[in-house]
């Protein structure tokens, strides 16, 4: 049964008034109860430094895009996640599937908790608690440090995932639908823009490209980097959800 404080309109307003398909932390706030508020992030990411807001509906990305969550189409929907990144494929996926209204969140839960909550720490606090994460996990075999797919499909979310296979590997094989794809070449060529102190994990088809890369970063100073073990080889043995 649809709320009744439900409003189509108020929300296809603020969209069209921006448009690019989002709303600010701010209006999101402000208007909580005319829409269904929706986090696509992993569950255990709600329960990590940047909390959840009260009340919302956790739909994992991937659940999404598999047709999951109960959407209607008359139901206006506001998604969130982190950054707005993973929102904002969510966002497109429901409109293709016939969602007449959807926005998602700019800026994520970053967002949220810097202009709603007021938390200016928020941004080095998670910064922290995923770097321990990711140090407590990493092993090195030959001083290249991995992680293996099973733990990056328990963490998605706590750090940055790139795949830097070619387009062409990612049509054949398949993709986390978490991951962020920039090929190997130019990953290695806009590096310098990354933070070298954030948390970032790497993929590739088995492991080799990405070790490549990491030994790379490390030597350029990243401190908190790994290679997924066994690349997209290794996720797809061990049955994990591809997209």
């Amino acid at each position: 049964m649809t709320n009744p404080t439900f409003n189509s309109h108020l929300l296809a307003q603020a969209v069209q008034a921006r448009g690019d398909g989002e709303v600010s932390a701010r209006w999101a706030f402000k208007h909580r109860s005319t829409f269904r508020l929706v986090d696509v992030r992993e569950p255990h990411e709600l329960e990590g430094p940047l909390g959840k807001i009260d009340g919302v509906d956790n739909v994992p990305l991937l659940e999404l895009l598999g047709g999951e969550g109960g959407f209607s189409r008359d139901v206006p929907v506001v998604l969130v996640c982190r950054s707005g990144r993973r929102s904002a494929l969510a966002a497109e996926a429901l409109r293709v599937a016939g969602v007449e209204t959807v926005a998602s969140i700019e800026g994520g839960m970053l967002a949220w908790n810097l202009d709603v909550e007021g938390r200016t720490s928020v941004v080095e606090d998670e910064r922290t608690a995923n770097v321990h994460n990711l140090a407590d996990a990493a092993y090195r075999t030959n001083g290249l440090s991995e992680v293996s797919a099973q733990w990056v499909h328990n963490n998605l979310g706590r750090f940055r995932l790139f795949d830097i296979r070619e387009l062409a590997e990612l049509d054949e094989f398949g993709r986390v639908a978490q991951s962020e794809h920039v090929p190997m070449q130019t990953f290695l060529a806009q590096a310098g823009k990354f933070k070298r102190d954030a948390p970032i994990v790497v993929m590739c088809a088995s492991g080799g490209r990405s070790g490549r890369v990491v030994r790379a970063l490390e030597a350029a100073g990243f401190t908190a980097v790994a290679s997924m073990e066994g690349g997209m080889f290794g996720w797809r043995a061990q049955s994990l959800p591809v997209g």
